[in-house]
């Protein structure tokens, strides 16, 4: 089972969070969100899972990236 991501998320800036490789078995990078707290608080897991499930593909370079617009789906 993927652990919490609220214990993995670090904070880089006021407007970068950042979810390190370690957070899910297969990251090649780290994902980051680029969002505000209130947004980022206000996201649907599934935020979380997608942009982590893209940090897993052959090829990524440096991050994995998701905006403060980012949704699930």
């Amino acid at each position: 089972m993927v652990k919490s991501v609220l214990k993995e998320i670090k904070e880089i800036n006021e407007v970068t969070w950042e979810i390190p490789k370690s957070y899910k078995e297969g990251m090649n990078v780290p994902a980051r969100i680029i969002a505000s707290k209130k947004i980022l608080d206000a996201m649907d897991p599934g935020v979380f899972d997608q942009v982590t499930n893209v940090a897993t593909l052959p090829g990524i370079q440096k991050y994995s990236i998701c905006h403060a617009d980012g949704h699930w789906g």
